[in-house]
């Protein structure tokens, strides 16, 4: 009878060990090759709602930096209900803005600063600009699910993620700046999804920064 609590402890402990799926590993690919889609962004929405797969990550604030005259990271991913901040590393002032539906906004010129901050309430893609600078152009995807990440080395993982139906969704620019990728996926404890895209996705540079004047940092 002294033995029963710690069986007990032990079969959970086994169960639990059992219970937790490997990650999911997703690949693009084009006509049976790996597709090579830097930045690409993918996230994986419930079919049933009200489970883990809808709980709100923690609301630490999302940064898009300016650093060298640009926004960096260039693509991101984060989810609705977030903060997101604007540090200025540089030494000129930045004018940021986005006209897009799911955040429109502007921060006046600023230098080395960072504005408070701007929660982001409804999920879509938002495009970034800065009003002095014309090559600056980012992409922040809002998505409303905690499952989502950024296609690194030809895949994106996705850890604990509970079995059952998703609709799975990308969204690159070289797809179309407004156009999203869906498929359907029945996750039932498998370690590799192979997506097919319809077409090649060319890796779209950054828009490099031309030579910096002497003087630019006295215009602003």
């Amino acid at each position: 009878m002294f033995r029963t609590p710690r069986l007990a402890a032990i079969l959970l402990s086994l169960y639990s060990c059992w219970s937790v799926s490997e990650p999911l590993k997703i690949q693009l690919t084009h006509q049976g090759q790996l597709q090579s889609a830097p930045g690409a962004v993918i996230w994986l929405k419930a079919a049933q709602q009200g489970s883990k797969a809808t709980e709100q990550k923690a609301n630490t604030p999302h940064i898009i930096e300016q650093k060298d005259r640009q926004f960096s990271p260039y693509i991101s991913v984060t989810q609705v209900g977030r903060d997101i901040q604007f540090p200025n590393r540089d030494n000129t002032a930045h004018h940021v803005y986005s006209f897009s539906e799911p955040l429109s906004f502007e921060l006046p010129l600023f230098k080395k600063r960072t504005p408070a901050p701007i929660r982001v309430e409804k999920p879509g893609l938002i495009a970034l600009g800065c009003n002095i600078h014309d090559w600056m152009i980012a992409y922040l995807v809002v998505v409303d699910s905690p499952f989502y990440g950024q296609l690194q080395n030809q895949s994106v993982e996705f850890a604990e993620l509970p079995h059952g139906e998703y609709q799975a969704l990308l969204w690159h620019p070289d797809i179309n700046s407004a156009q999203v990728l869906k498929t359907q996926l029945n996750y039932q404890g498998q370690k590799l999804f192979h997506w097919p895209a319809p077409k090649k996705i060319n890796a779209k540079a950054q828009i490099q920064a031309p030579a910096e004047r002497l003087d630019e940092d006295d215009d602003y």
